[in-house]
């Protein structure tokens, strides 16, 4: 690998040192340089297990994704939508968080691109933050936010129209609450880090379908649809 990219990521590892704490890893298809994707894309997090007693996380989310080449082998990655929250199975009591806003952003690293046989190689650097609405439980006022952050890296190998990729990532999800405007609390996950298996498939030249699932951490899905510019 060049050594000019080696020196950025170092950079950017140092720059975001203050908060690596899953959030979907985008595959391996990156846009060329100047060059735009936009997509929608659901992010189901079934089951997220938190430390100690504190049970688990349920969050649905749905983006609008933008993407753009800065560079050949840099990509930013950004989201805009909504998502939901439930925490239960835990000494708190279970609180089903209605919609509010959620967003977050990110870049990749091509690492690895081989025309001849096909292979990719993508480091990257995701967050979401989810904000949904306050609730009422055991007779408490709950206020809460989601902060989810990966550090990911995955391998591909294409077939045709089909890509599938695997990977591991290291990441930090994170529960922030207050009861009844107390002082901000944290609830921090079981397990950070993870395994990263999906595919893409392209339904067209300019159009790609993509699915995604995390285990170990958290057992999660998500789909999006994408559209190159």
């Amino acid at each position: 690998m060049p050594i000019r990219k080696i020196i950025f990521v170092i950079s950017i590892l140092v720059f975001s040192a203050d908060r690596v704490y899953a959030a979907p890893a985008y595959g391996t298809d990156t846009p060329q340089k100047g060059k735009i994707s936009i997509g929608y894309q659901t992010n189901l997090v079934f089951k997220h297990r938190l430390n100690d007693e504190h049970g688990s996380l349920r969050s649905f989310q749905h983006f609008v994704d933008f993407s753009y080449g800065a560079l050949d082998w840099f990509t930013f990655d950004g989201k805009l939508g909504v998502g939901d929250l439930r925490q239960d199975g835990g000494e708190m009591p279970s609180v089903n968080y209605g919609t509010g806003f959620a967003g977050g952003y990110g870049f990749r690293i091509l690492l690895r691109d081989k025309t001849a046989d096909k292979t990719r190689i993508v480091f990257g650097f995701h967050h979401i933050s989810v904000h949904p609405t306050n609730e009422n439980a055991g007779g408490s006022k709950y206020e809460t936010f989601l902060d989810d952050w990966q550090f990911d890296i995955l391998g591909s190998k294409k077939f045709g129209k089909f890509e599938p990729f695997l990977g591991g990532k290291v990441s930090k999800f994170d529960l922030g609450y207050r009861v009844n405007r107390g002082e901000r609390q944290r609830l921090s996950p079981k397990y950070y880090g993870g395994l990263i298996a999906g595919c893409g498939f392209d339904l067209r030249e300019d159009l790609t379908l993509k699915i995604e699932g995390h285990i170990i951490d958290e057992n999660s899905l998500s789909a999006g649809l994408y559209y190159k510019y």
